[in-house]
């Protein structure tokens, strides 16, 4: 080993080195990193954590908002089936009123036809009257009075069930 020139003091003094570099690195460096790893590792625990409590809050705000949604759409069913009840009710009675108001127009239409018919017969009766006396009178060809002859038709009438002429 002739290129090799080592000496036991060189070597312990290699030795020496490394240890106080190793110690030094370890001192300088690993312990720094390893707290701030560990720091940075319970940060993130502690992250992770409020990230599953805000996930975890956020399913009970959504099954409550899903649950108000579902009693706020009953609310608008039974609004909707009152409304529509009350809708019925209405027609029901409009069709109600409509029915007894056209009840009542038709009995004053037939009253009105019936005092309309009554007058237009004793119209008529008058004129066939005034008719009869007046063929009367030519057939006849005498003096007649006329009323005698109204008399007459009077007479006929009432026997026939009519009224006043």
């Amino acid at each position: 080993m002739e290129g090799l020139d080592l000496h036991a003091e060189d070597i312990l003094l290699h030795i020496l080195n490394m240890i106080i570099l190793f110690v030094m690195l370890r001192q300088l460096l690993y312990k720094p990193v390893r707290r701030f790893m560990q720091v940075r590792s319970a940060h993130l625990k502690e992250s992770l954590d409020e990230a599953a409590q805000a996930q975890a809050q956020a399913k009970e705000l959504r099954a409550e908002y899903e649950g108000r949604i579902a009693a706020a759409e009953d609310v608008a069913r039974e609004r909707a089936l009152e409304i529509t009840s009350a809708a019925n009710d209405s027609a029901k009675r409009m069709t109600e009123s409509a029915a007894a108001e056209s009840a009542t127009l038709l009995a004053k239409a037939q009253s009105a036809a019936k005092a309309e018919r009554d007058g237009a017969l004793q119209g008529l009766q008058g004129e066939v009257a005034e008719l009869a006396i007046g063929i009367a009178e030519q057939i006849l060809r005498r003096e007649v009075r006329y009323a005698d002859s109204a008399a007459i038709a009077q007479r006929f009438f009432e026997a026939q069930g009519g009224g006043d002429v």
